[in-house]
């Protein structure tokens, strides 16, 4: 995959991460409204990185689970309604594993965050950690038999545009949940 996404921008490579997440989470939690997390990973089409990743980070499990309630910090970028519906949404389906590939629920939904993490600030070089975050979420689609979402869709994303950055797009057109 990755000589596919070569001439894609980061933030067309972070849709393409996004659409597996989504396309994991349909298919092995499909019976779950997935909405709230969803709208959450694709602001980061069309938000700067260095502003996305704080907001984003609540979202995850590993961040949410480890608070001891509602707390002051988690009302900056989330509702006392949204809290309890991440809280429910994840019960039963993930632990908050940090780092766990075994936790497929927490791994998956760090991806998007890991990737802006890594490259937020920064110049892009090659991308190369980008490729191995795609690749990452592709094995845990591989691991369920879930087909690869349809790279096609990133393309318009040019890595021409920006300095590689591409150009801010409304990324839930592409999304198979919102």
């Amino acid at each position: 995959m990755n000589n596919k996404l070569s001439n894609v921008s980061m933030l067309g490579r972070m849709a393409y991460t996004i659409m597996c997440v989504e396309a994991f989470l349909k298919n092995c939690h499909g019976d779950r409204d997935w909405s709230p997390v969803a709208t959450a990973m694709w602001k980061a089409t069309s938000t700067n990185w260095g502003d996305w990743p704080e907001e984003y980070s609540a979202y995850i499990p590993d961040v949410l689970l480890s608070y001891d309630g509602f707390e002051d910090e988690l009302a900056e970028t989330m509702t006392k309604g949204t809290y309890q519906k991440l809280l429910r949404l994840y019960n039963g389906i993930t632990e908050g594993s940090e780092d766990d590939p075994t936790d497929e629920v927490n791994y998956m939904l760090n991806l998007p965050h890991e990737m802006a993490m890594i490259y937020e600030g920064t110049v892009i070089g090659d991308g190369k950690e980008s490729f191995n975050i795609v690749d990452r979420a592709e094995k845990v689609l591989d691991s369920h038999n879930i087909p690869y979402p349809d790279y096609h869709k990133v393309l318009f994303s040019s890595v021409a545009e920006l300095n590689g950055w591409g150009n801010y797009f409304n990324g839930t057109n592409l999304s198979i949940i919102l």
